[in-house]
């Protein structure tokens, strides 16, 4: 499994999405599915779209939420999501996106998917430029 075991665990497989096209206004749900051996705890179950770089993951938009975890006795696999709003805070253009479980130091990281998020531009308000007859008749 593509995953690391670290004390907490917990292990975690990422699925792989296709591309998406998102516009502002929109919500981008990330499934994921992990492992888990141990006691039941509550985590935090954290997605990010940013850009995969030399100096890590530039994180421009998140979401995340808690999720309880039972106790397993033996390695379980489970799913959940976490919604991530999309705002005007991002530009249209190709992103990437990675989760994790739990904080700044996190129990364990998704392998980063790369240019699957597709932000589109805003579309402008409604507005017309000119009008012209293009014909006439007696009806």
């Amino acid at each position: 499994m593509n995953g690391v075991y670290l004390p907490s665990q917990f292990g975690i497989l990422f699925l792989p999405l296709a591309a998406v096209q998102v516009k502002p206004g929109d919500r981008l749900r990330v499934t994921c599915r992990y492992s888990h051996i141990g006691k039941g705890e509550t985590v935090t179950l954290y997605a990010a779209i940013g850009n995969s770089g030399w100096a890590g993951f530039d994180e421009i938009l998140h979401g995340s939420k808690s999720i309880s975890v039972p106790e397993d006795t033996s390695w379980q696999y489970r799913e959940d999501y976490v919604d991530i709003s999309i705002t005007s805070a991002i530009s249209a253009g190709i992103y990437d996106l990675y989760a994790k479980i739990d904080g700044a130091i996190p129990e364990v990281i998704s392998p980063t998917l790369h240019d699957v998020v597709e932000v589109l531009a805003e579309i402008p308000e409604s507005e017309f430029g000119e009008i012209s007859i293009t014909s006439y008749a007696k009806v």
